[in-house]
């Protein structure tokens, strides 16, 4: 529950955002919390308890505990998380007319095809370039170039996005490691996650590509 938004979409009062945090901090004893004892930790009434249920859409008290026990947190405002990257992102993607190259190795390659495929779809022109030797032919002023990367300390891909930055091409890159020269060669770097350098075990847990596409999606549709 991000309760900044739903303070502001719904207006809450002073004492229906304490009850809001209170579900918040209390979300995984949510179910086994009634609604007299939810009334009297937050020194109210059932009735109070009832009008926010009504307020927020829900049925009634076991109607809400129940979308919020089976969502928990996972509702994440990704608008919100990526809103300082929309602007930037918007104003590269504003004229049709510019040529997207998207670009990714390993892992990330299914990524750089999906966003090559959804930037066709959306009336773009995009092509996902794999062969290094195919970059240098078509740098120019109606180039924009987007890159993903978990590390941004492959070789290969630095050695593509500085000749890109020497030829004055906007680079968006939708990385993870903040102190990578692609990082600081991209004209919108967009930070993904937190870099781990242990990540790369395959038995450890690893995020960043499947929010990568998350909010690639989120800043194509503000």
């Amino acid at each position: 529950m991000n309760i900044v938004h739903l303070s502001e979409k719904y207006e809450l009062n002073d004492l229906e955002k304490q009850i809001v945090a209170y579900m918040q901090e209390n979300i995984n004893e949510l179910k086994s919390i009634g609604i007299r004892q939810m009334a009297k930790d937050n020194y109210t009434s059932t009735s109070t308890i009832y009008k926010l249920c009504n307020k927020f859409g829900f049925e009634g008290y076991s109607d809400m505990i129940y979308h919020l026990t089976s969502t928990k947190d996972t509702n994440i405002d990704f608008h919100h998380k990526y809103h300082e990257y929309q602007t930037q992102f918007s104003s590269l993607l504003n004229d049709q007319s510019k040529r997207f190259i998207v670009f990714g190795l390993g892992f990330s390659s299914p990524v750089a095809e999906y966003m090559q495929q959804r930037l066709t779809l959306l009336g773009y022109q995009a092509m996902c370039v794999v062969h290094m030797e195919m970059f240098s032919q078509l740098f120019n002023k109606d180039t924009i170039m987007i890159v993903v990367s978990y590390s941004g300390k492959t070789p290969r891909l630095n050695e593509i996005v500085e000749t890109a930055y020497q030829n004055h091409v906007p680079i968006i890159s939708f990385i993870a490691n903040s102190d990578s020269p692609i990082y600081k060669n991209s004209s919108l770097p967009i930070l993904i996650g937190q870099y781990d350098s242990f990540s790369h075990d395959l038995n450890h847990v690893n995020t960043f590509y499947g929010e990568t596409i998350i909010a690639f999606e989120t800043l194509l549709f503000p």
